[in-house]
């Protein structure tokens, strides 16, 4: 059976924003496309608010990286979006149509190792599988547990950026 190792858990993006749905999707996929995960949708629900003009949508994203055959990277995200509407904004003299409402989205990252369980068959194998993790390759998960924290965080910041862009069209479009 595969063992995880939970590195981040619940980290959090949480706020009222104006943003374009799409690009985000993009700037994700992009992300998860440049450090070679697989991606995944696992789940999008949709539903319809009040007048039918705003959605909820609650979506699941698993993304997954090989690191060798031994040990896989697992980033997941759950996003909670209320009362999404589409909005308009105005950058310089140009409309430009978008969407608000409230975002919420959340981030789990794990390190699996012996992710195929080909080490699970006998209690000997597993024996040697728990002295070869706990002694012999300590200092490498230890180096896969920094880089997994770190791409979850570079993640976070792309994501805090492109929402920022946004705010600072808004204000820009008010002036």
């Amino acid at each position: 059976m595969p063992e995880t190792n939970i590195i981040v858990k619940n980290l959090k993006i949480k706020q009222r924003a104006t943003f374009d749905m799409g690009e985000l999707y993009k700037v994700m996929f992009r992300w998860f496309s440049r450090n070679n995960y697989d991606f995944q949708e696992k789940e999008y629900l949709e539903k319809a608010m009040g007048d039918g003009s705003a959605k909820q949508l609650e979506i699941a994203w698993r993304a997954r990286k090989k690191i060798s055959d031994y040990f896989r990277f697992d980033i997941k995200v759950k996003f909670l979006i209320i009362g999404l509407k589409s909005t308009e904004i105005e950058v310089g003299d140009v409309k430009r149509k978008t969407n608000e409402g409230d975002l919420e989205m959340r981030f789990d990252a794990v390190i699996v190792s012996d992710y195929e369980g080909k080490y699970e068959g006998n209690p000997v194998t597993k024996f040697f599988k728990d002295i070869y993790n706990h002694y012999i390759i300590k200092s490498r998960i230890e180096n896969y547990e920094t880089q997994i924290h770190e791409e979850v965080y570079e993640l976070l910041a792309e994501i805090k950026s492109f929402l920022n862009l946004f705010k600072f069209q808004e204000v820009k479009a008010e002036e």
